[in-house]
């Protein structure tokens, strides 16, 4: 790919340059360590879960956090969006798996 991009425990969300890694992008919204990251089968937007409880998607067009956060009752743990894009599944330290389309 041409990008990678990192989740860490500033809060942030960093986008590079794949062939020389410079930092291109970096994205702010979380409050918590980023846990996970995903990006879409289309690779127009990537998605964040974070120890403050909240999945986010983000435009990498614009680099905007697109509509309000998807909150859990806890931290979150993992992410994944099947091949199809057509959800972003959700999972964390409340025991639960929620299905976001």
């Amino acid at each position: 790919g041409t990008y990678i991009f990192s989740g860490s425990g500033d809060c942030t969300i960093r986008k590079w340059q794949s062939i020389d890694g410079k930092e291109l992008v970096v994205l702010r919204g979380h409050t918590k360590s980023i846990r996970s990251i995903c990006l879409s089968p289309d690779e127009r937007h990537l998605v964040s879960a974070s120890s403050d409880f909240s999945v986010r998607v983000w435009d990498l067009k614009t680099n905007e956090q697109v509509g309000d956060p998807l909150l859990h009752d806890d931290e979150l743990l993992a992410l994944a969006i099947p091949s199809d894009g057509r959800y972003i599944a959700s999972a964390g330290k409340d025991k639960k798996v929620y299905m976001w389309s």
